[in-house]
C-alpha cells in the first residue's frame, strides 16, 4: 500500500513556510504500516497541480493532498482534484452553515469564494474542521488512487488527522488493527515546556504516538496506539500515560476531548462535598458562573463592602478571605482582587496592559494563603487568564493538592 504525500503552495516553494506537514503525515501513515515512496512540493499553477496530481494517481494507492483548500483565488486543490477524478465538488451543509454564520455573527461580508471551503468531492465523504472553516474531503477512487485532501494550516490539519483521519485510514487501510486515543489534558505548563519535557518520549515514540496541542490556557496531549483489540490498544496508551505524568503530572487536570478545567473543578467539589465563596472584584464573576451553584455558597462580586474593590498587596487578600470565610462561610474561601496601582482599562481595550491581580485562599481550618499573578495581555484576555487561575486553584485545594507556579 502506497500513499503518496503533495503539500500545495508556492510559499513553500520559496522557502516562506517551513512544511512540518508532510513529516508528521509520513510518521502516522508508517504507524498504519502504510509505505510513502513518493512526497513532494508543487505550486499554487492549475497545470503544474493537475499533471503531479494525475502522476500520483497512476502509481500510488492513495494520494494525500495538504494546503489550498482556503477561499483565495490560488486555493486550488478541491477544484484541480475534482477535475483529475472527473467529479465535482458538492457543498457540505453542516460546514457551510458555519461559513454563513460566523459571516453573518461578524457582520464581515461573505464573498462567494468563501463557498468552497464548505465543498468536498463529489461521491466522497467530507472530513470535519473543528477548529477552521476548511473541511477535508476523502474519495475512494475505483480506477486509481483514492484521494484525501487536508487543510494546510498545522493547527487546523493535526486536529483533523489525529481525530478524524486516522482512524478513517486504520479502518480502510488496517482494518485487522484496532487503534484508540487517550486524551491527556493539563493546566499550569506550556506546550513548549511541556514539549520540551516529554522530548525523550517523543524523539522515541512508535505505538502509542504522542501529539501535543495548545488550547487556550492549556495543552492536551493525545495518545494513539495500535493493536489487535481495543483493550490491548488502550492498555499501550495507559501506560504510556503512566510515563508521561511521571514527568508532567503535576499539571494535569482529567482525561478527554470534551472535558474543561470548569467540568473537574466542580467534580472535585462535588466529591469531597465542599462548598465555596468567591469574592472577586476583577473577573466580573467568570470564577463563580462556572462553579455549580449547588457547591456555592455564596457569590460575592465585589468585596467592596469590606475592603474596597482594589488592594495594595497579597497579603491583603489574604485578610480579606479570613474575613469572608466568618462573613459568607464556605469551606473554600477565595478572594480575587486587582492591584491599587493597575492603570484604569475596559473591556474594549485592545493595547498589552500590565496588571497585577493578589489572591486570597482560605481552607477551613488552615493558615490563609495568598499569591499574585502578573498579567500582559488585554484587558479581556487577562480576565480569561485569572478565571482559569481561580478554577485551578479551588480545584488544587478541593484535591488537597499544592498551589503551583505556571510554566
Amino acid at each position: 500500500m502506497d500513499a503518496e504525500i503533495i503539500s500545495v503552495g508556492t510559499e513553500l516553494l520559496l522557502g516562506q513556510i517551513t512544511d512540518t506537514n508532510r513529516p508528521y503525515i509520513a510518521k502516522h501513515l508508517s504507524g498504519l504500516g502504510l509505505a510513502s515512496y513518493h512526497q513532494s512540493i508543487v505550486g499554487d499553477n492549475y497545470q503544474r497541480m493537475y499533471d503531479e496530481m494525475a502522476q500520483a494517481n497512476s502509481r500510488s494507492d492513495l494520494v494525500i493532498l495538504i494546503g489550498g483548500l482556503g477561499p483565495t483565488e490560488d486555493d486550488l486543490t478541491k477544484q484541480v482534484a475534482a477535475d483529475v477524478l472527473g467529479k465535482s465538488l458538492v457543498d457540505n451543509d453542516q460546514a457551510m452553515a458555519k461559513v454563513e454564520n460566523w459571516h453573518r455573527d461578524t457582520g464581515v461580508t461573505m464573498v462567494p469564494s468563501n463557498r468552497l471551503q464548505a465543498q468536498y468531492i463529489e461521491g466522497g465523504q467530507p472530513i470535519k474542521n473543528d477548529v477552521g472553516f476548511a473541511i477535508g474531503s476523502y474519495y475512494q477512487n475505483e480506477n486509481g488512487a483514492d484521494f484525501l485532501l487536508l487543510p494546510g494550516p498545522p493547527w487546523e490539519l493535526e486536529p483533523m488527522f489525529d481525530k478524524y483521519v486516522l482512524p478513517l485510514l486504520q479502518s480502510v487501510y488496517s482494518p485487522e488493527q484496532v487503534m484508540s486515543s487517550l486524551v491527556l489534558r493539563y493546566y499550569g505548563i506550556g506546550e513548549s515546556r511541556l514539549e520540551t519535557e516529554l522530548r525523550p518520549l517523543i524523539d522515541t515514540q512508535t505505538n502509542p504516538t504522542i501529539a501535543t496541542y495548545a488550547k487556550k490556557h492549556e495543552v492536551t496531549v493525545r495518545l494513539t496506539a495500535q493493536a489487535a483489540t481495543k483493550q490491548d490498544a488502550d492498555a499501550l496508551n495507559e501506560a504510556l500515560a503512566e510515563q508521561v505524568n511521571a514527568i508532567v503530572g503535576d499539571y494535569l487536570y482529567g482525561y478527554g476531548d470534551a472535558n474543561s478545567l470548569a467540568a473537574m473543578t466542580n467534580h472535585a467539589l462535588t466529591e469531597h462535598n465542599l462548598t465555596v465563596s468567591v469574592a472577586d472584584a476583577y473577573t466580573n464573576g467568570a470564577i463563580a458562573d462556572q462553579l455549580d451553584p449547588a457547591q456555592l455558597r455564596q457569590d460575592l462580586d465585589l468585596a467592596a463592602t469590606i475592603m474596597g474593590e482594589q488592594v495594595p498587596n497579597a497579603e491583603a487578600a489574604a485578610d480579606l478571605a479570613e474575613t469572608l470565610q466568618v462573613a459568607a462561610g464556605g469551606d473554600i474561601v477565595l478572594t480575587v482582587l486587582p492591584s491599587i496601582n493597575n492603570p484604569e482599562v475596559s473591556m474594549t481595550d485592545t493595547n498589552f496592559t500590565n496588571e497585577l491581580v493578589h489572591i486570597g485562599l482560605k481552607y477551613k481550618d488552615n493558615d490563609a494563603q495568598s499569591f499574585t499573578r502578573t498579567l500582559g495581555r488585554a484587558h479581556r484576555e487577562n480576565i480569561d487568564t485569572i478565571s482559569f487561575v481561580g478554577l485551578d486553584t479551588i480545584r488544587r485545594t478541593a484535591l488537597n493538592l499544592p498551589l503551583l507556579n505556571r510554566k
